[in-house]
């Protein structure tokens, strides 16, 4: 008889450990706040199944990544693109007004002597200096004779000194022509000295910084 008691109690003390283990097993997550059930040391107790014990306060904004909670992702914002590169400068421009009395013979478009030379000191400027960008050659004449005369030899004068230039070594793609004929007089055409004046071959040098 007494055998038997003995083993019944240590069946029920089997019985009773299974049963406390299965109910009140608890093990420690994160820090507890008032939502949760906390152990000594301040940690969440979970149940068996991972879960933790919420108090009758808890509410469901109270959740923590620890019990549960999706964590936050930081979104990081993308760092801003680079500013774009400054747009190239505008190149300075130095105008050079030849004149055509000494250049030309009167209604012709063939160089002289004394225009050559001109033409050769302008060619070692403009040769000398890398940082040209372009050349304007512009023919004008004065008001005497037809319109449409003066603006084909504007044309033609232009053309020749471009044409001497580019045989002293002046790239020829950084040259471009135009006349004006009589239609840009920079004195009155009513009297000799300003006709003179307007009789002319101006050549506009473009660089990125002045010519010297």
């Amino acid at each position: 008889m007494k055998n038997k008691l003995q083993i019944g109690g240590v069946l029920a003390a089997v019985a009773a450990g299974a049963l406390f283990s299965s109910a009140t097993l608890a093990h420690e997550a994160g820090k507890a706040n008032d939502s949760y059930v906390g152990a000594t040391g301040h940690h969440h107790i979970t149940d068996s199944s991972g879960n933790c014990v919420r108090t009758g306060s808890w509410k469901k904004e109270d959740m923590t990544v620890d019990c549960g909670a999706e964590p936050v992702v930081e979104v990081k914002k993308a760092p801003p693109p680079p500013p774009p590169p400054a747009p190239p400068a505008e190149p300075v421009y130095e105008t050079v007004s030849l004149s055509a009395g000494a250049l030309f013979d009167t209604n012709k478009s063939d160089l002289k002597a004394e225009g050559q030379s001109q033409l050769d000191a302008l060619a070692s400027k403009i040769g000398g200096n890398a940082k040209v960008t372009d050349v304007k050659i512009i023919g004008h004449t004065d008001s005497m004779g037809a319109e449409s005369y003066n603006q084909q030899l504007s044309v033609r004068r232009a053309t020749t000194v471009r044409d001497y230039l580019a045989s002293k070594g002046v790239d020829s793609s950084l040259m471009s022509i135009s006349g004006m004929g009589e239609s840009s007089p920079v004195a009155d055409n009513k009297t000799r000295e300003g006709r003179a004046k307007n009789r002319r071959v101006e050549v506009s040098i473009g660089v990125s910084q002045q010519v010297k």
